[in-house]
């Protein structure tokens, strides 16, 4: 089981990198990261439900174009992540780690706005280049690209995983208990959300063999 919260941040950034930085093997979809981090914590089970629900709630936070969505990636990364390591195989701690996770998700999302706006000043700086004949301009403007998305997820995750932590046991332990039970039930029910999410999402695709 790996402990270590630079080693598993650099992981983190590996997942979250393939959202439109580098890859494309979606690796960064929850139903993927959120069972390696609990294979990784010693809990996939946690994970895989973490990684169950954030799919089908968030199926089509996709980035498109300017579109930036909610970071789901680091949702179930830091969800998995927090109650893995403080309360393993606590259904309710899983709970509570998802609905902390959103807001640093959030607060991510706005950092990659800047991130963008920054890349934009490396590709003009690219186009410039080009200009003047200094093609070697296109493997630098790439390299920095990457560079600096990954640099802003591995400070992103370092941060969010170490005061995340703390306010996540702070919290958790001061909650009542018919908070602590809202969160158990919300265990059992939070699948049906999904799948309602699920057929909301997808409610104007028709499927072929029923088609009238």
């Amino acid at each position: 089981m790996i402990t270590s919260v630079f080693l598993l941040a650099f992981i983190a950034v590996l997942c979250s990198l393939d959202v439109t930085a580098f890859g494309q093997f979606m690796l960064c979809r929850p139903i993927f990261c959120a069972p390696l981090f609990g294979f990784i914590m010693g809990d996939i089970n946690t994970g895989l439900w973490i990684g169950m629900i954030s799919e089908m709630v968030w199926i089509k936070a996709i980035p498109m174009g300017v579109a930036v969505p909610i970071d789901i990636a680091s949702i179930s990364i830091m969800a998995t992540y927090w109650s893995c390591k403080y309360f393993k195989g606590t259904h309710e701690a899983a709970m509570w780690a998802m609905a902390l996770a959103i807001p640093f998700a959030f607060f991510y999302r706005e950092i990659d706005v800047y991130g963008r706006n920054f890349n934009i000043r490396i590709m003009h700086w690219v186009e410039d280049g080009i200009n003047k004949n200094k093609e070697s301009r296109i493997n630098w403007g790439l390299f920095w690209g990457l560079f600096f998305s990954a640099a802003r997820l591995y400070a992103f995750y370092l941060f969010a995983m170490t005061l995340g932590g703390l306010i996540f046991q702070l919290v958790y332990c001061q909650f009542p208990a018919f908070v602590v039970g809202g969160f158990k039930k919300a265990w059992s029910l939070l699948p049906i959300l999904g799948f309602g999410a699920v057929l909301y999402n997808f409610r104007n695709i028709k499927i072929p063999f029923m088609k009238k």
